[in-house]
């Protein structure tokens, strides 16, 4: 694998880094999840969503809360890329990313699609298959290190396989990877080319001015701290599941 020179300045601690994309995911997950599947399902069922001042003022407060966590996925996919660049064993850290997929699925669909299994796929999917893609632009490279035929055609198998799993954020998910990885080697053109290609999302493209303030170092992370923030994902899932499902929705 390209080992890259680690550009170390002040800043952003890539823990930092994680702990704000956590707390804007959780603020994005609430209102898509506890808002959205939940208080909102039964005024729109009711017929009177357009006439009901608390239904207009739950909108207001959903579309402030999903504006926040649209900060949260570009910073997951710079960090990602970063985690590939410097991780030590790429089969432990693929083979964690798919654990914790396949640990999602079930809070993820029960909290975003009430009970709708497998339709979409969580995020972690999106991340493990960005994480093959840039293996695969690694691995097939031509003596000038570009990515080669074969390298192109395993990332692009691995977006396909993103789109026909409806995994979250799909094809324009494994593009912003790609395109974090492919210009890894100048800071200013990765924020660039991240805000591009998250123009699809109002605010998101602003995650990347975080992003630029990246110091180059992890920052102190205990392995607990690394194991909780995997844990993360799964269990506020869950946690919003059961408040959504059980507690907000009324059928």
């Amino acid at each position: 694998m390209e080992t890259l020179p680690v550009q170390k300045r002040q800043g952003l601690s890539g823990t930092t880094l994680k702990l704000m994309a956590c707390i804007t995911m959780l603020i994005d997950h609430i209102g898509a999840s506890c808002l959205e599947a939940g208080l909102l399902v039964p005024l729109i069922a009711s017929g009177t969503f357009s006439t009901d001042p608390a239904a207009v003022s739950l909108l207001q407060m959903d579309r402030v809360l999903r504006y926040i966590g649209r900060l949260a996925f570009p910073i997951f996919c710079f960090l990602l890329v970063e985690g590939f660049l410097h991780t030590h064993d790429l089969k432990k850290y693929a083979l964690r990313m798919l654990g914790f997929a396949l640990l999602s699925e079930f809070p993820f669909d029960w909290a975003f699609f009430s009970g709708v299994w497998w339709g979409h796929q969580n995020v972690y999917f999106t991340l493990l298959l960005g994480l093959l893609a840039m293996k695969a632009l690694d691995t097939f490279r031509t003596g000038e290190g570009t990515p080669d035929a074969r390298g192109i055609l395993c990332a692009a198998a691995c977006t396909g396989a993103a789109a026909l799993l409806r995994c979250d954020y799909d094809v324009m998910g494994m593009a912003l990877i790609l395109a974090l990885y492919l210009t890894r080697k100048d800071r200013a053109a990765q924020c660039i080319a991240g805000a591009v290609f998250t123009l699809f999302e109002p605010v998101a493209p602003l995650a990347f001015g975080l992003v630029w303030f990246y110091s180059g170092e992890r920052g102190s992370c205990s392995r607990a701290e690394q194991w909780a923030f995997y844990w993360f994902y799964p269990v506020h899932l869950f946690l919003l599941a059961v408040l959504t499902n059980l507690l907000l929705f009324q059928k």
